[in-house]
């Protein structure tokens, strides 16, 4: 007990501000490195490319990211100040706050003061690329990954994919383990029968709550219900139809069996909530503390939480991913073995307010995270990402990132729906939020997530 309450407590002291947005959470600091080495030069003012082009001189530049991974801000920070020793070209990274990551940049280019690097999430960079971003089509990582996991519009390239996320339900391996007695193997729950199973096992022998969802309509939205597009059949193209048919009126969600299911398993982690008292009023971090500590066994949510856990973890404890389980699996039998994800974040640059040396300075950075080595040291080991691009052999050393990193390997990470408008996870968020509090039924949720999807035509 004292050794939770200590966690809690250093855990409110440790918070940084939550912003809103996929991946925009708040944290403790995982491990990084004393110093980052780095290899990259700066070009010279006159100096010729290889094309026979004059170079443009970066020597000198500042440039600006805004990072929606606030998880990962310190890192970020440490990262720019060494950066700048050794090439001159200063990197200041801010996190965005307060707003979704569209309405910032939406303000920030209505003020003239865009950020060079824009880090947002795929629909953030398919709203305004088009006008906003530069060609990235011509950038060395692009064969190595970036035209399979970047944000295309037609043949042109607009986004640098920062990282592969996955979501599914977290577990404590140890912590169930130690509970029920018996061996815990993830793969062995494949029906939301067998997870209540389990659930109804670790309260029988002590574990009052073993679940935590949290609050933030970025998870419940922008995450948990996108499943329900996802997981159709597994593929983008399906899900553009299937929210298509919602928009248009001639899908119904009432009959789905695919929403249906993963929302009797979401009523079932709700009934097993530790913030089910105020499931409004849970904290993110105390969240992160709990599943590290094993107070509780499963936390919705995806392998960039091991940020949020790192300070926490119990030694030799084991940690993973695991699908969320449903009962019905009509018209996709692969949804209790595959996980949703794909490149969630993606970085742009800027082509409106910054100048080409900027725009080259951007351009360089991107490069030096994908193809040098301490570009990649600080993807995968500094910030702890599963990296987008097949020329990165590093491999994760976090047991989430490593779960990740197996279920891609087995081609089981359904397609994700990067189409949804950027107000989706902010608005939906709002009436899942009203279900996780008990203030709407199923009829009441289904009504309202018709009405935005009618209302986007």
């Amino acid at each position: 007990m004292k050794k939770k309450m200590m966690s809690i407590l250093l855990a409110v002291a440790m918070t940084v501000v939550l912003a809103a947005g996929c991946s925009n959470r708040t944290t403790q600091n995982a491990d990084t490195s004393d110093e980052t080495e780095i290899n990259t030069e700066t070009q010279k003012s006159g100096e010729t490319s290889e094309n026979g082009e004059t170079a443009i001189s970066t020597e000198g530049v500042s440039i600006t990211m805004l990072n929606t991974k606030s998880e990962i801000q310190t890192q970020f920070e440490e990262m720019a100040s060494a950066y700048e020793e050794q090439t001159g070209v200063s990197v200041e990274v801010y996190v965005t706050t307060g707003d979704s990551p569209a309405e910032d940049i939406a303000k920030r280019y209505a003020s003239g003061e865009a950020p060079t690097l824009f880090m947002g999430d795929p629909q953030d960079i398919l709203d305004i690329a088009a006008e906003k971003a530069i060609d990235l089509s011509g950038e060395s990582w692009v064969a190595n990954g970036g035209k399979q996991y970047g944000i295309s519009i037609g043949d042109t390239l607009y986004s640098f994919p920062f990282c592969i996320e996955a979501r599914g339900l977290v577990y404590n391996k140890t912590a169930i383990e130690k509970i029920t007695g018996e061996a815990f193997n993830p793969e062995a729950i494949t029906s939301m029968d067998d997870l209540k199973v389990l659930l109804d096992k670790l309260v029988a022998g002590g574990m009052e709550t073993p679940v935590a969802i949290n609050k933030e309509d970025w998870s419940l939205a922008g995450h948990y219900l996108s499943q329900v597009y996802e997981e159709q059949d597994g593929t983008a193209a399906t899900a553009i139809k299937f929210t298509d048919g919602l928009k248009a009126g001639t899908e119904d969600l009432s009959a789905n069996a695919r929403f249906n299911s993963l929302m009797d398993t979401f009523e079932l982690l709700m009934k097993y909530n530790m913030n089910g008292a105020d499931p409004l009023a849970a904290d993110y971090d105390l969240n992160a503390v709990s599943l590290a500590e094993g107070d509780i066994a499963f936390w919705f949510n995806g392998n960039w939480a091991y940020a949020n856990m790192a300070d926490y973890i119990v030694e030799g404890a084991e940690y993973g991913i695991m699908p969320v389980v449903q009962n019905d699996t009509a018209g996709n039998a692969n949804v209790n073995t595959y996980l949703c994800g794909g490149a969630t974040k993606q970085v742009m640059i800027d082509g409106v307010d910054s100048t080409p040396e900027e725009q080259q300075a951007a351009k360089d950075f991107l490069s030096w995270l994908a193809d040098e080595a301490d570009g990649q040291d600080f993807l995968v080991n500094s910030c702890n990402l599963v990296p987008a691009f097949s020329n990165i052999e590093l491999e994760v050393t976090n047991p989430l990132g490593i779960s990740v990193q197996k279920y891609a390997a087995e081609g089981k990470i359904f397609e994700s729906f990067n189409n949804a408008p950027s107000d989706h996870w902010k608005t939906v968020g709002a009436f899942m939020q009203e279900y996780l509090a008990g203030k709407t039924e199923r009829a009441g949720l289904i009504e309202d997530i018709a009405d935005y999807w009618k209302a986007q035509q």
